[in-house]
């Protein structure tokens, strides 16, 4: 009875102690709880019981041999795009770190530009490239290479190409910023001592990035585990993966607890290398990182391997933080590039993968003012016929207004609740934040398509399918984490003494955040609510499983058309997109620039 009279003391000192956090952290909770948490665990009673607990659906699914192929095949696809993002990526990152400024600039800008175009349209992009009748194709034959066109397309090898294409910039991005915390003292000791550049870089420099390589080649190895919409769209009968055995089962025979067991297996896998991760990188200093500049993505995510999954996004606004930061000894960095690596040959590399970044995106754009009823390059001619189908189209207009409120009302919804959650987090204590910090990333962490199996499953009972609801809600899910890790990393920033002193003079608790906290954070506030709209706008296996004809989002409405014909259309969408998200971002940008001059000059 002491000890239990004790330990209730104890727990009520520490809710005493941390009321305030409690409270802002209770939105957030409840949010996750209810549609995150709740539905997985759905998934996993669903998978265990038939209604009794039973291991039948597992022994089923593991006792197929076609889904121990679909297992390895998945396991052996993510291997061979993180070996290739790893052994690409790492000569352009060091190139990257080991030129002048401007041309760090440069090819950061070739890096980036992938994140602001739709993640559909990435995919598109490599479909007119890759085509029977596509750009590589009418090379190859034009030079007289071929005398009909290669299968480049719907197999294993188009998959490849273009996950590493999306995946190339997490891997470049985490490896810059493990790069550029290597202290140059150490490299110049190394020199000092009578090493080679060749030595110092293979036996200082090198080693000192492995961690580095090694965040980046489980993010991208877990980040391809999860993989659907891509070998969904460019993959044939032999590139079926785990996600779309997964999709199969609930759209295809209905088999609900099989999709459950499938989807619980693949979610297994995750959190095992997810650990791994943690192992090698420690994600709870995200919270705790003193780091100058606030709005520096890069300096915030360089400590958590979960964060990138959606974090990169903003890394990729804030490039230019990233180049006015790089501060790795340039002639040390020339001399081990030369003598180490190679310099032709690296910069070859590397121009040959900029190259492959920046393509894609550069093609889309001419295709949709082609005359042609086809996907062309380059266009026979110029019209604006395909923009005239698409603003006539009630389909197309009605899907876009769709995405348009879903998106507005989820980064309010993200923004309010991310918002009150990180102050809770990095006002609160180191166990709260330890706690709250894993639990708010969770859904970073787990693949997409678990999380729409599962909320499908949740709301289908709840008979919120085909509803704006619904698809407020599950994107809200994912949004949350990115305004927490954007708003707690502006929030270490800030001097709390500015808070004390507000407390000081009479000021309530509400009072300072409305007066103090939240002026001050303004900037961070806008960026986080400008990618949780992005992050709502550009979402597609969630709005595939939960909208309906009612509800048609612009992401789900481009899904259709590809899969169904092929036209210029999709170009003219993707163009208008991609044009949508630079006008929106300029625009986020100067408020973001006027907040922090305003903030400057009142402190």
């Amino acid at each position: 009875m002491t000890a239990l009279y004790h330990t209730a003391r104890a727990v009520n000192a520490w809710v005493v102690r941390n009321r305030e956090a409690l409270i802002l952290l209770a939105p957030a909770a409840l949010l996750l709880g209810i549609f995150f948490f709740v539905p997985l665990t759905g998934l996993f009673s669903l998978s265990m019981f038939d209604p009794r607990p039973t291991f039948a659906h597992y022994q089923e699914f593991l006792g197929d041999p076609t889904n121990w192929i679909i297992l390895a095949r998945t396991f052996a696809l993510a291997i061979k795009v993180t070996l290739i993002c790893l052994l690409f990526g790492y000569p352009l990152a060091f190139w990257i770190v080991s030129t002048p400024t401007w041309v760090a600039r440069a090819l950061l800008l070739a890096v980036v530009l992938p994140f602001f175009t739709s993640y559909l349209v990435r995919t598109y992009a490599w479909m007119v490239i890759l085509g029977r009748f596509g750009i590589i194709n009418q090379l190859l034959m034009a030079l007289g290479l071929t005398e009909r066109p290669l299968d480049l397309i719907y197999n294993q090898f188009s998959v490849l190409v273009a996950m590493v294409y999306i995946l190339m910039p997490y891997t470049v991005l985490v490896l810059i910023s493990v790069m550029r915390g290597i202290p140059f003292s150490l490299t110049r000791a190394a020199g000092s001592l009578g090493a080679s550049p060749a030595q110092n870089f293979w036996r200082v420099f090198f080693p000192l990035s492995v961690p580095g390589v090694i965040a980046a080649g489980l993010l991208v190895f877990l980040l391809a585990l999860g993989f659907y919409i891509t070998p969904a769209l460019l993959g044939g009968p032999n590139t079926i993966l785990l996600p779309m055995q997964i999709d199969a089962y609930v759209n295809g025979t209905l088999n609900w607890p099989l999709a459950a067991t499938a989807a619980t297996v693949l979610l297994a896998v995750t959190l095992v290398f997810y650990s791994i991760s943690n192992y090698f990188v420690d994600s709870e200093r995200l919270l705790s990182s003193q780091q100058g500049t606030a709005q520096s993505a890069a300096s915030t995510v360089r400590h958590s391997t979960s964060a990138y999954v959606k974090l990169i996004d903003f890394a990729t606004a804030r490039a230019r933080a990233i180049g006015r930061s790089l501060r790795f000894p340039l002639g040390l960095a020339r001399s081990c590039e030369r003598a180490a690596l190679g310099g032709k040959l690296i910069r070859g590399l590397s121009l040959i993968l900029v190259a492959f970044l920046v393509s894609p995106i550069l093609i889309i754009v001419p295709i949709s003012f082609s005359s042609s009823r086809f996907l062309d390059f380059p266009p026979p001619g110029l019209s604006l016929q395909w923009y005239e189908a698409y603003f006539t189209s009630d389909a197309w207009v009605s899907a876009t207004f769709q995405s348009l409120g879903v998106g507005i009302a989820t980064a309010l919804v993200s923004l309010a609740v991310g918002s009150a959650a990180a102050m809770a987090l990095v006002r609160g204590s180191p166990g709260m934040r330890r706690v709250g910090y894993q639990l708010l990333l969770a859904p970073l962490i787990v693949p997409v398509i678990i999380s729409a199996v599962a909320l499908y499953f949740l709301f289908a009972h709840l008979q919120l399918v085909n509803t704006s609801l619904a698809l407020v809600l599950a994107h809200s899910i994912g949004a949350v984490p990115l305004v927490v890790l954007i708003v707690a990393a502006s929030l270490q920033a800030q001097n709390i003494r500015l808070e004390h002193a507000a407390a000081s003079l009479g000021a309530s608790r509400i009072v300072t955040i409305w007066r103090i906290v939240l002026p001050l954070i303004r900037p961070a506030l806008i960026v986080a609510g400008f990618f949780a709209f992005l992050a709502s706008f550009d979402e597609v296996v969630l709005s595939l499983f939960l909208s309906g004809p009612d509800t048609m989002t612009l992401p789900v409405k481009m899904w259709s058309g590809i899969r169904e014909e092929i036209t210029p259309t999709i170009a003219a969408v993707s163009s208008l997109l991609i044009a949508f998200t630079i006008i929106v971002y300029a625009g986020v940008e100067t408020v973001r620039k006027a907040g922090e001059r305003q903030t400057r000059k009142a402190s």
